[in-house]
């Protein structure tokens, strides 16, 4: 194999597209942390029910 000349390199050249600054959002918007907020509701009422509190004024 013959010896290269030149060296090889690489160049990286910046996309022409601007990345956003902030994520794309969710197709599913807010949807899923409001799941996860109504889940975590629920297991502290189920708690709060199971140790006999009662949290009502």
């Amino acid at each position: 194999m013959r010896q290269q000349n030149k060296p090889f390199i690489i160049e990286r050249k910046p996309s022409r597209k601007t990345k956003p600054d902030a994520e794309k959002p969710s197709i599913w918007g807010r949807l899923d942390a409001d799941i996860a907020q109504g889940l975590k509701d629920q297991k502290d009422a189920d708690r709060s029910a199971a140790t006999g509190s009662d949290d009502r004024a």
